[in-house]
């Protein structure tokens, strides 16, 4: 098979791999936006820009790690860009003469207000960029106005897109929030006032924790500190339901963002409908480096597949996406231990007894047994056993 392709095509736009920073910490400037490129980035979608530049708290970051110590879910209250948007804009003219071939995304935040949006949209729209993302998820913007305010809300949000596009010569990209109800509902009012895509998700509103030791709120800011927004891998399976959820629902290209931090989680992403990948927190760990791994394991994954193209993946497992009701309910599957690898902890034991249906037993040796009749077929005990392939599901009946 001759080399696959992993370049996409999006709002008419052609990336030579589906890769882009997201609108972060890591495009804060030209200057990084700059070195993406070079490192080989697709595109990057700038730091939030609008009329006027706001202040940072310090610290605004916040994590939580599993035992091993791997970062699972990061928390920021950062807001958008401390810089002045005349700062900004001819900054953003160089980068697109410097780096033609690549796609500069202008982030853009405004409060419910077609002057400012319009006004916004006209001055960034001067330095060329190659589309517009609008800025209607962050969560802790929603105080002031702007961010999830409008996202939450699908009047709102249709009225900003419909300002925006009235004066938009670039593609227009909505960035929902997955801090609602009814995402599908959100961006089938942003395509009906004329987005041209969808981007999600933007970070899920939280609050990291407690230090238990000074017994304040993390992360604690003199003291005191307030909701922000969670990103990371733990926020991978509600990122992936909600790019699912508007690619079926609105028909719209999604740049999917989310929790993808190797190459695996970007195919997902494909799969479930996202023809281009947005990347943050993976970035801020990692650096910008990391897209030779997203790259060369995107390749790797379709050249083994006999895959050619990222488009012939692209959506692939949406219609195996359904509801609940119309699932098979003759499908009948129970699980059978592989006694040569069992280690005889006794998980699966302990598991099934109290959270499931009681159909394992150990023997004198702790060498669990399964009782097909009693095995309900939930699943429970594989996930439990830290062997892998120890236990495996066996299909029983078909409906």
């Amino acid at each position: 098979m001759k080399k696959v392709d992993i370049s996409v095509d999006f709002c008419g736009l052609h990336f030579e791999n589906p890769f882009i920073l997201s609108s972060a910490p890591p495009t804060a400037n030209a200057e990084m936006i700059r070195r993406a490129f070079d490192a080989g980035w697709a595109g990057a979608v700038t730091k939030t820009l609008a009329l006027k530049p706001t202040q940072n708290v310090r610290p605004r970051f916040s994590s939580f790690c599993s035992e091993s110590g791997t970062p699972i879910g990061f928390e920021n209250i950062e807001q958008i860009t401390d810089h002045k948007l005349e700062e900004w804009l001819p900054k953003l003219r160089k980068i697109k003469k410097k780096y033609p071939n690549k796609i500069l995304i202008a982030s853009l935040m405004a409060p419910a207000n077609p002057q400012e949006w319009q006004k916004l949209a006209q001055r960034v729209q001067s330095t060329r960029p190659d589309m517009f993302e609008l800025n209607l998820s962050c969560p802790h913007m929603a105080e002031m106005g702007r961010g999830s305010y409008i996202g939450q809300d699908p009047q709102l949000t249709s009225d900003v897109v419909k300002w925006v596009t009235e004066v938009a010569e670039v593609p227009v990209m909505a960035k929902l929030t997955p801090n609602v109800t009814d995402i599908a509902y959100i961006g089938f009012m942003a395509k009906k006032s004329g987005a041209d895509a969808l981007s999600a998700i933007n970070t899920v509103r939280a609050l990291m924790g407690v230090d238990l030791d000074t017994m304040e709120p993390k992360p604690s800011i003199n003291g005191f500190s307030a909701f922000g927004g969670l990103s990371g891998s733990c926020v991978k399976p509600i990122a992936l339901r909600c790019v699912a959820q508007i690619a079926k629902g609105t028909g719209l290209p999604v740049s999917g963002i989310g929790g993808i931090t190797d190459w695996r989680d970007a195919v997902e992403f494909l799969m479930c409908g996202a023809t281009t990948l947005q990347l943050a927190t993976a970035v801020m760990y990692n650096g910008y480096e990391i897209i030779n791994d997203m790259t060369t394991g995107l390749s790797n994954y379709l050249y083994e597949k006999s895959i050619s193209s990222v488009k012939e993946i692209t959506g692939k497992v949406l219609p195996k996406i359904g509801d609940l009701a119309n699932l098979d309910f003759g499908y009948k599957v129970v699980y059978e231990v592989d006694k040569t690898k069992c280690i005889k902890c006794g998980l699966c034991y302990r598991a099934c007894r109290d959270g499931a249906y009681d159909a394992i037993k150990a023997d004198e040796e702790r060498l669990p047994t399964i009782d097909e009749e009693k095995c309900d077929g939930c699943s429970l005990c594989k996930h439990v056993c830290p062997v892998w392939n120890c236990i495996n599901m066996k299909v029983v009946k078909r409906g």
